[in-house]
């Protein structure tokens, strides 16, 4: 009788694998600047020769992380609870080109960092107090805002867009009233919109 406790305790006290999903916390600029951040993906293809960025819409990532799916409705609330009334729509700048030779990226800066300093530390705290948060990786603020134009070039592939990029002017603005939380399962599917949060 002993060994079929035993044995039934240690069934109800095996680990149970979570099912963790990808979230990404976003803004994304309006049609115009869209269509120039698309401009450029391709004047990108025509330098190297080949695709530097999938099929991504253009657009600004503030937070990256992992969570279970069934957490959403409460990591959604408190998001927007954490935004109402602390942070307001508000012009964006676009400046200029930027390179970072480590990821091989090339992208668009935008202005003023301290209105998404100002997003980071508003959402930090529902983020990192999801019930559902997988909390064997770290949450991805990103400190250093850019609209992506290309990654993962090679060096030679750099250095030629760069050559051009670097030379060329640009400047745009779009308004900032809304943020976007996606999610997309853990094998690299498409992602689908979870929720829209009205600056």
């Amino acid at each position: 009788m002993n060994s079929t406790l035993i044995s039934q305790s240690s069934l109800f006290s095996a680990p149970v694998n979570q099912h963790y999903d990808e979230y990404l916390l976003v803004m994304n600029p309006d049609e115009m600047v869209s269509n120039d951040v698309a401009y450029n993906r391709k004047k990108t293809f025509e330098l190297i020769g080949a695709k530097a960025v999938n099929n991504v819409l253009p657009h600004i990532s503030i937070a990256h992380f992992f969570a279970q799916s069934d957490a959403e409705t409460g990591l959604t609330q408190a998001i927007s609870k954490c935004l109402k009334g602390r942070i307001r729509s508000s012009f964006v700048w676009l400046e200029d080109f930027g390179c970072a030779a480590k990821k091989g990226a090339l992208f668009i800066n935008p202005k003023p960092k301290s209105f998404f300093n100002d997003i980071i530390k508003a959402v930090y705290p529902a983020i990192s107090m999801c019930q559902g948060l997988d909390k064997s990786k770290n949450i991805q603020f990103n400190k250093d805002p850019h609209v992506t134009i290309a990654k993962g070039l090679n060096p030679a592939q750099l250095t030629k867009a760069w050559t051009f990029f670097k030379q060329k002017k640009y400047e745009n603005k779009f308004i900032a009233d809304k943020l976007t939380l996606l999610r997309r399962s853990t094998d690299n599917s498409d992602y689908a919109l979870v929720a829209e949060f009205k600056l």
